[in-house]
C-alpha cells in the first residue's frame, strides 16, 4: 500500500502552434511594413551624352572639397551665390542650373546649396559627377 500518490507525469509544451503563431506574425509584419523611403531626394544625374546646352544657357554650380562655391568658374559666398542666382533667374525663370559637387563633399553640403537654390526660385536643377 503506497501513502502517498504518485507525482504527475511532465507536461510537454507542444511548439507547434508557437511556431505558426511566429510564422503568422513574420507574416504579418512583412505585409504591413513599407519599405519605401518618404523623404528621398529626387536627383538627376547628367550624363555625358544626351541633350546639350551652351554654357550661356547653364548655370554651372561647384561644391568644392574646402567648402567653397563657385558659380560658372568664380568663386562666390552663399550669400553673393543667392543674389547672382536670383538675378538669373528674373532674367529666365526656366534657366537650368547643374550641380558639380567635388570628391569628398558630404551630401549633407550638397543638399543644404539645393535648398538655397530652391530659395533662389531655380526649378530645373541637375546634380552631376566630377568628371575628373
Amino acid at each position: 500500500m503506497k501513502l502517498g500518490s504518485e507525482p504527475p507525469p511532465p507536461r510537454l509544451i507542444a511548439l507547434t502552434p508557437l511556431i505558426d503563431v511566429v510564422f503568422i506574425l513574420l507574416v504579418f509584419f512583412m505585409l504591413a511594413s513599407s519599405f519605401l523611403d518618404w523623404r528621398a531626394v529626387d536627383l538627376r544625374l547628367t550624363a555625358g551624352a544626351g541633350e546639350t546646352t551652351a554654357e550661356s544657357e547653364v548655370l554651372l554650380v561647384r561644391l568644392l572639397a574646402d567648402g567653397s562655391v563657385s558659380l560658372n568658374g568664380a568663386d562666390l559666398t552663399e550669400s553673393e551665390l543667392e543674389e547672382q542666382v536670383l538675378a538669373a533667374v528674373a532674367e529666365d525663370g526656366d534657366l537650368p542650373l547643374i550641380i558639380r559637387p567635388e570628391a569628398g563633399v558630404e551630401l549633407q553640403r550638397a543638399v543644404s546649396l539645393l535648398d538655397l537654390l530652391r530659395r533662389a526660385g531655380v526649378t530645373k536643377v541637375s546634380l552631376s559627377r566630377d568628371p575628373q
